[in-house]
Parts: C-alpha cells; sequence; structure tokens
C-alpha cells in the first residue's frame, strides 16, 4: 500500500488504461496536480517490452518479471 500512496494521491481519479500487452495488469490515476501515475504489473516469468502511451505519444519501456512498477507523466 505504501508503494501506492507515494504516487497516487488524495484527491486522485482513477482513468482509463489498458495494457498494450495480454500478460500485463495496468491501472492509471490523474493526480489533483496533473501528473498521470501508470501502474504495472507483470506476474509473468519473462520481462515484458510494451509501449506507454499518453496523448498520443508513447514511450517504449521494459515491465521486468514479477514486478509491480509506477510511471509517473508530468
Amino acid at each position: 500500500m505504501g508503494h501506492f500512496s507515494k504516487f497516487i494521491h488524495p484527491g486522485a481519479k482513477r482513468i482509463v488504461s489498458a495494457p498494450s500487452r495480454d500478460f500485463l495488469l495496468s491501472t492509471a490515476y490523474v493526480n489533483p496536480d496533473g501528473k498521470i501515475a501508470v501502474v504495472v504489473m507483470n506476474k509473468t516469468d519473462k520481462d515484458i517490452e510494451y509501449y506507454l502511451w499518453i496523448k498520443g505519444k508513447a514511450a517504449k519501456t521494459t515491465s521486468p518479471a514479477h514486478s509491480i512498477a509506477t510511471l509517473v507523466v508530468e
């Protein structure tokens, strides 16, 4: 819980998110300061490359095996 509260602040609004890979789970929030926090979980035994798309722009990244990561976009 501490990991999430570090990036998702009180008053944050959940927004639509859809992972570009079937094996990933994700959720996303807009914080009151306008920053977007995206939480990505990889439950597989392999690292998975994927694209994070926000407002028509993409960033290629990798989710390590058995990981939960939060990406913050300003």
